[in-house]
């Protein structure tokens, strides 16, 4: 469905969508505007990335009636992060409708929020707590609300907000369009839908917790003693140039990220108890490429909405299945490739299972870079280095000291010469063994909570085991109903609905080998 073909769309929206660079409706959008545009409710089960905020927002601003000196539309979502973005996006999509907007955090003071409420604007976009104190001091008023939204509903429910919604709820006119969109459903979300909506339409463009088949998924069975090492080992070898880091607990992301700093990599963190202020800073460095490293916990996960994020790092494996899906889900937005990379203790191996098995992912096992393969790309990486700054001063003579040319060749020889600036570059990074982070306990299975650890010989078939168990030789493949055979060799796949058989002993699979070599040579462009 082409945007210049949608007739109930006016000539200013229009406009905005055409300056925002939007042609084509993506599904959950397409799906969406039939019922909005008939004034019917809407279910929408779709993940992050798929367009939501201009299903909801675009129906929103069409209707927008610049005359009116009420609050018309009301957003509600459960992080600021993701507040903020989607009040971008109302913005841009109400350039030329004159549409005014006003955004209510909390953790950001309430006299510019006063003032902005004083302008009468059309959309307020908020997070639960703000608006449930204003309500409540009687500082806002929704009397005159025409749609009421809810985005990631079941994000609001996992971090306690369904009182504050409830309540919400009962300042809102009975005669209203809701917008309810969720990425999963349980029984809070479908409560919660049943309350908010009358004869809703419900529409499904998303497989609840399954991941996105444009991200290359892969693992590495390590000890929490080595995790850091092993982290730093992968971003040196591939050299990546935005990737999001996740870690269970605020005190790990502000450990891992000032490790990170102290060992030379351009990185920052993100974490509820910091101040918004600090946290749009913070995402507007990394927005910006300032930070090439974004460390973050779980909550902040789907309020990261930065599309040139080539990596996505579980650092920790997240005690919540569908946690992993949103994660992951930072990389590869919109369509694009992706990767993601999880770091699993051996204890952790039933709950990397378990995800497999409940996300539909497949999930090779690679090995941790051998310390050669890290040389080598170090020397390359150096050589690079050291050639733009070659170049640079090739381009102007007059600021190279050449008085010092002829001192170096004289004092030194140029295997000394090398070990010196060896050592120069060496000295300005902190080794990861010298750096210690506090210790997580291992994430525990759910399903597998009381079960024995062994695999039985369930369902044997071509030679290899099917359903929750290894299969034959050194091949391990967890998942559902999968067929083929894996016969001797490393390759370790776990999950995937993927058929076919690996034989030998050197091929993973043709997705993740294929895949390190793209990161490698990309990394020396």
């Amino acid at each position: 469905m082409i945007f210049k073909e949608i007739k109930e769309i006016n000539e200013e929206v229009q406009k905005s969508l055409e300056e925002m660079g939007f042609d084509k409706a993506t599904p959950i959008q397409e799906e969406t505007f039939k019922a909005a545009f008939i004034g019917k409710d809407v279910i929408g089960q779709a993940q992050t990335g798929t367009g939501k905020t201009g299903a909801f927002g675009i129906p929103i601003v069409n209707m927008i009636n610049e005359n009116s000196l009420s609050i018309e539309h009301l957003i509600i979502a459960p992080t600021r992060e993701l507040a903020s973005q989607i009040y971008t996006g109302i913005k841009k999509m109400g350039k030329f409708s004159n549409a005014k907007v006003c955004l209510i955090l909390g953790g950001s003071g309430y006299d510019k929020q006063a003032r902005d409420l004083k302008d009468k604007p059309h959309v307020v976009v908020a997070t639960p707590g703000r608006i449930n104190d204003l309500l409540n001091s009687r500082k806002i008023v929704l009397d005159n609300i025409k749609t009421f939204t809810l985005d990631e509903a079941d994000e609001l429910m996992n971090i306690g907000f369904q009182k504050d919604i409830e309540n919400i709820i009962t300042y809102l006119p009975k005669k209203r369009q809701n917008f309810f969109f969720t990425a999963t459903f349980n029984k809070k979300t479908k409560d919660l839908a049943s309350i908010m909506t009358v004869d809703p339409v419900s529409i499904n463009v998303s497989e609840g917790l399954k991941s996105a088949a444009t991200i290359t998924q892969e693992l590495v069975i390590v000890r929490e003693g080595k995790k850091l090492s092993t982290l730093m080992k992968f971003l040196e070898l591939y050299k990546p140039k935005s990737v999001v880091i996740f870690g269970r607990t605020k005190r790990r992301v502000d450990e891992l990220n000032e490790a990170l700093n102290q060992s030379g990599y351009s990185s920052a963190a993100i974490q509820g108890n910091m101040e918004q202020r600090e946290r749009t800073f913070v995402m507007e460095k990394f927005r910006n490429h300032s930070k090439t490293i974004l460390v973050a916990t779980d909550v902040m996960a789907r309020g990261i909405d930065v599309e040139h994020i080539e990596w996505v790092v579980n650092f920790d494996l997240p005690q919540e299945i569908e946690y992993y899906t949103h994660r992951i889900g930072r990389a590869g937005r919109a369509g694009r490739k992706g990767y993601a990379l999880s770091l699993v203790k051996p204890e952790e191996l039933e709950h990397i299972k378990e995800i497999c098995f409940k996300t539909g992912s497949k999930i090779e096992e690679i090995q941790i870079p051998s310390d050669v393969e890290i040389r080598e790309a170090w020397k390359v990486h150096l050589s690079e280095n050291l050639r733009l700054i070659i170049d640079e001063f090739k381009e102007d003579d007059s600021e190279y000291p050449t008085y010092l040319e002829k001192d170096l060749e004289k004092d030194y020889s140029s295997k000394e010469l090398a070990i010196l600036l060896a050592k120069y570059i060496l000295d300005k990074k902190t080794s990861s063994s010298k750096l210690a982070l506090t210790p997580e306990p291992a994430v525990a299975s759910k399903g597998n909570r009381g079960r024995s650890r062994s695999f039985g010989n369930r369902d044997r078939r071509g030679g290899g085991f099917r359903g929750n168990s290894f299969s034959s030789g050194e091949g391990r493949s967890y998942g559902g109903d999968r067929g083929g055979s894996s016969q001797g060799g490393e390759r370790r796949s776990y999950g995937g609905d993927r058929g076919g058989s690996s034989q030998g002993g050197e091929r993973r699979s043709s997705s993740s080998s294929s895949y390190g070599r793209e990161r490698k040579s990309s990394s020396s462009e």
